[in-house]
């Protein structure tokens, strides 16, 4: 049938149904009632709720495949101001008590954050000065800055904190260097272990030419008292070194597995987001929320869908000046969305995995010279790789196994302030 793709595992057969998003097999019509245990329906919001704000075009580090130049995209050494920040600040609470909700997510993001930490530190306390008003802050850093004031401000204010990452001593030192030519690794440890043992830290990891197999390295950051991994693929990577990532992408399921076997717990994001939606049967109309309810704000007051899109004034939704236009352009992008990713995108039409996917990466798109909703090849093949092996993977753990998995991943969601989003 269309939309359903047939595995066999351990010698039993099973049915992914793309439209229903779900594991049939043949002796119970869905894995529905043994993987959604305790998880939240939880859905993604189609209003406006979470700001990114770029807080400057500067970075103490020259990592070699940074999309943003070096962190300063177009305009190097700009720094966003506190009247820019609280004008976006204003528009966002303004628009959720619109949609009468009170919950809002600020991440803050570079460049290097940490450079403006007292912006940071304004933001929040304007923000804390508004009344029926929940905020989650995330912020994302290359953790080189961490000291334990600013460690014991994060957990002050629950702060759900991404830390990049690219593996061992040798390969993190070789990506991501200081401008003096020397690694980084070690002052990003140092700043690691200023968080206690009940933090939860995201490590990022963008996989490049030089440390193409994760699988080797997965247990270097695991070692840190890292509990949550999140991987991304460098658009430059080489074809040699994206097949190499490929094979290692297939390896590192497999550890996975019998890492889960052995009642060893930690997420991988690229896999617990697809474990959430098989859990909870739930159809993606894009891949990330950019442009619905998610914004990015550049150091100079424009809003993007996301930081990729920031100094390319073609993405530039509107500038914080004319938050009035806001309303119209988001609905005019969503709208262009259509119902599903095979209506925007034919090559997307008949996948089976359509619906668990979302579609492609607007930015990588743009960056590889197509339509914002064109199919890039090697970003579709790397993620029906991932959903087979994952799918495949979920189905060889027995049910207890899958119980414990997911209570693992709820605990830790349910540690950091307005939870994660996972979807």
């Amino acid at each position: 049938m269309k939309w359903q793709k047939e595995f066999v595992v351990n010698g039993r057969k099973y049915i992914f149904d793309g439209m229903s998003v779900s594991i049939i097999t043949d002796e119970i019509s869905t894995l529905r009632q043994n993987l959604s245990y305790k998880v939240p329906n939880s859905q993604r919001s189609s209003t406006l709720k979470t700001l990114c704000l770029v807080l400057n075009n500067s970075c103490n580090l020259c990592c070699k495949y940074c999309f943003a130049n070096n962190g300063m995209y177009n305009k190097p050494n700009e720094f966003m101001t506190f009247e820019t920040a609280k004008k976006s600040i204003d528009f966002l609470i303004k628009t959720v008590r619109e949609y009468k909700k009170e919950k809002i997510t600020i991440s803050f993001f570079g460049g290097e954050p940490l450079l403006s930490f007292k912006l940071i530190e304004n933001c929040v306390s304007y923000i804390e000065s508004f009344k029926n008003i929940n905020c989650k802050y995330m912020i994302t850093t290359n953790g080189t800055l961490l000291t334990p004031e600013i460690v014991q401000y994060f957990q002050k204010y629950n702060f759900d904190t991404m830390i990049s990452i690219d593996g061992n001593k040798k390969l993190h030192d070789y990506c991501r260097k200081f401008n003096s030519g020397c690694g980084s690794y070690d002052k990003v440890v140092r700043g690691i272990n200023l968080f206690n043992k009940k933090d939860i830290l995201n490590a990022r990891v963008t996989i490049s030419n030089h440390n193409s197999e994760i699988h080797t390295y997965i247990e270097d950051i695991l070692e840190l008292g890292i509990k949550r991994i999140t991987f991304a693929v460098d658009y430059n990577i080489s074809s040699y070194s994206f097949n190499l990532y490929i094979k290692s992408l297939k390896k590192l399921i497999d550890k996975y597995y019998d890492d889960i076997m052995q009642g060893k717990y930690y997420e991988i994001t690229n896999f617990s987001n697809i474990i959430i939606s098989l859990a909870l049967h739930q159809r993606k109309l894009t891949f990330c929320n950019a442009g619905i309810s998610y914004l990015t704000v550049s150091a100079d007051g424009k809003y993007y869908m996301c930081p990729r899109f920031v100094g390319n004034n073609d993405f530039a939704f509107f500038d914080v000046e004319e938050s009035d236009k806001a309303k119209g352009k988001m609905e005019a992008f969503k709208k262009n969305l259509l119902n599903n990713p095979g209506e925007r995108n034919l090559k997307c039409k008949n996948c089976v995995y359509v619906f668990i996917c979302g579609g492609m990466c607007y930015h990588h798109a743009i960056a590889s010279g197509k339509n914002i909703f064109e199919n890039v090849p090697r970003e579709c093949y790397q993620r029906m790789v991932m959903f087979e092996g994952i799918i495949k993977m979920i189905c060889k753990i027995p049910v207890k196994n899958r119980r414990k998995l997911l209570l693992f991943y709820i605990t830790l969601w349910n540690s950091v302030k307005g939870g994660i989003d996972y979807v």
